[in-house]
């Protein structure tokens, strides 16, 4: 479809949901109903925006972008494992994200571990550890046993203190999981 004729096509039907959105819905159904047709129509926009995106940074030699988005449910950040965290701004990106969703917890998993051989961390990718966000006041990594001879293998994320502990592989935190994103069609 031609860009502009799209982009028209679109401004016509946001006029058509903003329109429809001045109407109360009156059962719960319609509520759903009209928030299914408004998602449906964000996406498209979605995609056509970095569709146009990527025609212009084609043009005008700027660095290209993927048209990807993460399924429903998923922060787009980063395969469907724990988190990876390799770089500055993965790692504030998760510990934002678990700020925000905190309620009772502060602690996530993170694909972090060194089960196989003590003191050599590896992501679950068998990557090795590069760059560390361990709470260095609290002496982290301590591989502390007071909860068992096993001691800490695993690693958390503290979503307010901005770093890591090691903590025992059978403790029960919530994850922060990676997924690839798919492609828009």
């Amino acid at each position: 479809m031609n860009p502009v004729k799209a982009t028209v096509l679109f401004v016509l039907l946001g006029l058509l949901v903003l329109e429809i959105s001045c109407q109360k819905p009156k059962t719960p159904e319609e509520e759903v109903a009209f928030l299914k047709v408004r998602l449906a129509l964000m996406k498209d926009r979605y995609r056509l925006l970095c569709n146009q995106y990527s025609s212009l940074a084609n043009n005008c030699s700027a660095p290209p972008i993927p048209c990807k988005e993460c399924p429903d449910g998923w922060l787009q950040i980063m395969g469907a494992h724990l988190a990876i965290l390799t770089t500055r701004e993965q790692h504030e990106a998760v510990e934002k994200e678990g700020r925000r969703i905190a309620g009772f917890h502060i602690y996530y998993w993170i694909g972090l571990s060194d089960s196989e051989i003590e003191g050599d961390w590896r992501w679950v990718d068998n990557s090795k550890l590069t760059t560390l966000f361990w709470n260095v006041h609290k002496s982290e990594p301590d591989n502390h046993q007071s909860q068992g001879p096993e001691g800490e293998d695993c690693a958390v994320v503290d979503s307010y203190t901005q770093s890591w502990y090691d903590v025992p592989c059978e403790f029960e935190y919530p994850r922060i999981c990676q997924k690839g994103a798919s492609p828009l069609l």
